[in-house]
């Protein structure tokens, strides 16, 4: 299928670049390149209308200068557009997220096999790193986990590295379905991903939930996540800024979770929940 691709110029770049991000995202468009300039940000061709551009056309330019052009990639020369952005990612020293076409490097820890297509997970975006930085750090071993918006699956693919006994996807686009199943393949890894949302948690039970979207369905999701937590199951989040922290924070704490970890990075936040006994 073709995609659309907007070239936006930010000045300054920050923070600007972070709320158009968010914001273009809730408008539907799918994936997002940071560039020196500002960033570009891609859509599937026929879910695009006139109203994804609100965020730009509705911009106040006294917070930040933005001039975009738009174009349309046909299918068959995506690959060729992202081959030519995508460079390895090391996070935390251990974690190695590369793309088919680079050399694999034996001396990492995990060396993980990510191609994205137009799913979003890639590890250079902050809340992915954030999110795999946790991970690294948290105990799996044995545990049964769930990642909600997995994108291109590399979170459920990472804690299937760490030991997790068994992990599972979901995300609401196609795209990203096919995409995490093949990365899962990729990868060596027994990585089931369904099409839906947190309506798919009903009935099932998980030690730990991964949630790497956006503020707005996180609000909406996360009692049904905490729902899903097994006794004293652990939730970790990531997509939203730190400034939206403390509303998380407190739709969490209604639903029976606690914070025990925080972590930002350029403005963006990730959030370490741990569930109350008996809730």
């Amino acid at each position: 299928m073709d995609y659309i691709e907007l070239d936006i110029k930010i000045t300054p770049r920050i923070p600007a670049g972070d709320i158009l991000m968010t914001e273009l995202a809730e408008s539907g468009f799918e994936s997002f390149d940071e560039t020196k300039e500002g960033l570009k940000a891609y859509i599937v061709a026929e879910n695009f209308t006139e109203q994804a551009l609100q965020p730009l056309t509705g911009w106040d330019q006294q917070l930040a200068q933005i001039t975009y052009t738009r174009r349309t990639i046909p299918a068959q020369n995506w690959n060729s557009v992202w081959e030519s952005q995508f460079e390895p990612v090391l996070v935390a020293g251990r974690c190695r997220i590369r793309a088919p076409f680079h050399e694999p490097d034996h001396g990492v820890e995990f060396d993980l096999l990510i191609e994205p297509r137009m799913s979003f997970g890639t590890g250079h975006h902050e809340t992915t790193s954030l999110m795999v930085e946790k991970l690294l750090t948290m105990e799996l071993a044995g545990k049964t986990l769930m990642d909600m918006g997995c994108g291109t699956g590399v979170l459920g693919i990472l804690a299937l590295r760490l030991g997790a006994a068994a992990a599972q996807g979901v995300d609401v686009e196609e795209n990203a379905v096919e995409n995490a199943r093949e990365n899962a393949s990729r990868n060596n890894v027994d990585f089931p991903v369904e099409k839906g949302d947190q309506r798919l948690l009903e009935g099932r039970n998980f030690e730990v939930i991964l949630a790497n979207i956006n503020k707005n369905v996180l609000l909406q999701s996360i009692s049904r996540y905490a729902e899903a937590l097994s006794e004293a199951g652990a939730l970790a989040i990531s997509g939203f800024f730190v400034t939206d922290e403390d509303e998380l924070i407190a739709a969490a704490q209604a639903s029976g979770l606690h914070i025990k970890d925080r972590n930002s990075r350029n403005n963006w936040s990730m959030l370490y929940f741990e569930k109350t006994r008996g809730v």
